[in-house]
Parts: C-alpha cells; structure tokens; sequence
C-alpha cells in the first residue's frame, strides 16, 4: 500500500528533523493548553507531503486542520499527542496518524521517537511493532490490574467525574496511573500492561481516538465509545471482566456529578 509505505517515511522523518529535536516555545491555546512550534512544524510538514503526493485528499489535523471533515480519502493526524509532556521533557509522547476512506479507517501509525517503536495497523491484518506480529493476550486479573485515565482537565464536572470514578476503581485494582499521552496508553494496553485505559471530556476529538482504537480493535480488546448524560468516554479493557466494572463505575460516577 504506497499510502502506508509513504506514512512510515514521513513518520520518521519528522520525528528525526523536528520532534526529537526538543522544542520549549510555548503557544497558549488557553490557560491550561498550549502547543509547541514543533507540533505546528510537524503538522505542516505532513500536510506538505500528502498534498504533494495525494493532493485532493482531506485532512484532519490538530493544529491546522481541525475542521476537516471525515469524508472521501481523509487523513487523521496528531502531530505530537501528549504535548506536554514533550514540552517538559517527559519521553511519554508519539506521533499518530489514520488514513480512511469512506469513514472507514485502512490503516493507522503510532510512533515513539523516543524509543524508536512504530506500531503499524493495516484493517484485518493485525498490528506490527517494528514490522513484526504483535498479539495481546487478554488474560488479566482485575484484582491484579493497573488502569490508567488520562489527563484530570481543569473543567471543574469533568474531573470531579474522573476522580470520583478514580477512587471507586481504585477499590477493586491494583493500582491507578494517570500518564497524559494517548498513544503511550494505547500503546500499553497493545502490550498487555493496562488493565484499562479510560479518557473522559466533554468531546472526544478525533484525532485522539482513530489510530489508537483501530490497533487496539484489531488485537480483540474491548473497547466502547458514548456519549452519557453529555459526557464522551473512552474505555478500552483487556477484556469483558474488567471492562463489565470500569464502565459501570464510569457511567455512576457521570451521573452523580451531572
């Protein structure tokens, strides 16, 4: 697939020119969210190559191309999730783009420069870790599990809704862990060290879900995506089990702060 063997080159060229560069210039979305010239420069130099090469495609993009919609050839990209941690220093960041067509996601990349992983997922054919075969076994324990949410936010119902499902989940698992990079957590529930993974907000962009939930569909985990009471959830478990108990207590805890 020349769409996919195009991905893979641009990939690791913008993680070699700009994101392993380091960036420390900050751009101030809003109080509590910024985004770094390297995320705009990593952005833009993926738009110029697909339009080069793919040039009436669609585009979705954090940074440049927000509005685009999800029709046709589209591409899906993140240019840097989990920014900020990349702005201090933190290696827990990546790089993840689908591309779909129709609505329907082909294939998705995720990239850790840091640690030189490339997860590759082409649609019915499994996921690769650095071109080779990777399976997840969905064997966990709840009683043994580590589940990970992402971010706390600052919108005050939101997080009041994370840490009230935090500590109920908290009762039953190992242990809670909140790291604030997508694919760093998609990523860790591929590789069978998450029990779950939960992202709650007000809306769920699109750019934070396809790659990651295409990799982890394709490798059987359970995975479920609403909208409840007017919040978004994401919850990806290892399995039923685990799956069964965080999002009861997801739904509860949305309910009781709605």
């Amino acid at each position: 697939m020349k769409e996919l063997k195009l991905t893979k080159k641009i990939v690791k060229k913008a993680a070699k020119k700009i994101f392993l560069k380091g960036n420390k210039k900050l751009n101030f979305k809003s109080e509590y969210d910024y985004y770094t010239d390297n995320d705009l420069a990593c952005e833009k130099f993926f738009v110029s190559y697909l339009k080069k090469y793919f040039p009436s495609d669609n585009i979705i993009g954090e940074e440049t191309c927000q509005e685009g919609k999800l029709k046709g050839r589209t591409w899906v990209i993140d240019p840097i999730d989990g920014t900020h941690n990349y702005a201090n220093g933190i290696e827990a960041c990546g790089i993840q783009i689908a591309f779909c067509e129709n609505e329907e996601v082909k294939f998705s990349i995720i990239y850790l420069p840091y640690f030189k992983e490339l997860y590759t997922c082409i649609k019915g054919e499994g996921v690769l870790l650095n071109g080779k075969k990777l399976y997840t076994d969905k064997d966990m324990v709840l009683g043994q599990s580590l589940i990970e949410f992402s971010t706390l936010q600052h919108d005050e119902k939101i997080k009041n809704i994370i840490l009230d499902a935090m500590s109920k989940i908290n009762q039953k698992v190992l242990d809670m862990r909140v790291v604030g990079c997508g694919t760093w957590e998609f990523v860790s529930m591929l590789k069978r060290k998450l029990g779950a993974y939960v992202l709650i907000r007000k809306k769920i962009c699109i750019w934070d879900l396809l790659p990651g939930v295409t990799m982890c569909e394709e490798n059987g985990l359970k995975i479920s995506n609403k909208v409840y009471h007017g919040v978004e959830y994401l919850i990806v478990a290892n399995n039923d089990e685990i799956f069964r108990y965080v999002e009861k207590i997801v739904r509860s805890s949305i309910l009781r702060n709605k």
